[in-house]
C-alpha cells in the first residue's frame, strides 16, 4: 500500500500544470484565450503560439497586466496592477517597467519618472500621500539627487482665514 502511494505521490509531482491548460480561440496565431491550470490566463493576440500585441494576463496571485506583448513578454504601454494594491502604468522592455512610467503607491504616494529594470532610476518627482514633492535623481529606486524639495502646506484654522479675505 505504501508503495502505491509513493509512486502516486511521485507521478503527481512530475506532472505539470500545462497538462490542465486549454486554449480558447485561435491560441497559435489570432485571438484567443490561453488559461494556465494554476488559475492564470491570458485573453489577448497570439503570434507563433506567443503573446503578441495587445492583450490582458491575470495573475493567480491577484495581480493582473493590461497592455502590449511582444514575443511573450510585456512589452510596450501597459498597466500592471500588484495585488498590494500599488499600480504601474507606462512603458515595459522584456517584461519590466522600463521607460516612462507612473507608479502609485496603494498608500496614496506616486512616482512620475523614468524606470530601468523595474526599479526607478533616472529623473523622476516622487508625491508623498501628505502632499510634498521631491524631484530629483534616482538609482535603484533610491533618491541620489534631490533637485527640489516643496513641503506640504497643512491648512490651519488661520491659514484658512487669511484664504478667504
Amino acid at each position: 500500500m505504501k508503495t502505491k502511494f509513493l509512486f502516486f505521490a511521485v507521478v503527481l509531482a512530475f506532472v505539470s500544470t500545462e497538462a490542465y491548460s486549454k486554449c480558447e480561440g485561435k491560441c497559435k496565431d489570432g485571438r484567443g484565450v490561453y488559461t494556465f491550470g494554476a488559475g492564470e490566463a491570458y485573453d489577448g493576440m497570439f503570434a507563433n503560439g506567443k503573446f503578441e500585441g495587445y492583450g490582458t494576463y491575470t495573475y493567480d496571485s491577484g495581480a493582473k497586466y493590461v497592455g502590449e506583448f511582444k514575443g511573450g513578454k510585456r512589452n510596450g504601454q501597459g498597466t500592471y496592477t500588484y495585488p498590494t494594491g500599488d499600480v504601474y502604468n507606462g512603458e515595459f522592455v522584456n517584461g519590466l517597467p522600463e521607460g516612462k512610467g507612473i507608479y502609485t503607491f496603494a498608500n496614496g504616494d506616486k512616482y512620475t519618472g523614468e524606470f530601468k529594470e523595474g526599479k526607478r532610476s533616472g529623473q523622476g518627482t516622487y508625491v508623498f500621500a501628505n502632499g510634498t514633492k521631491q524631484t530629483g535623481m534616482f538609482e535603484n529606486s533610491v533618491l541620489v539627487e534631490q533637485i527640489s524639495l516643496e513641503r506640504a502646506v497643512k491648512e490651519t484654522k488661520d491659514t484658512k482665514a487669511k484664504g478667504k479675505k
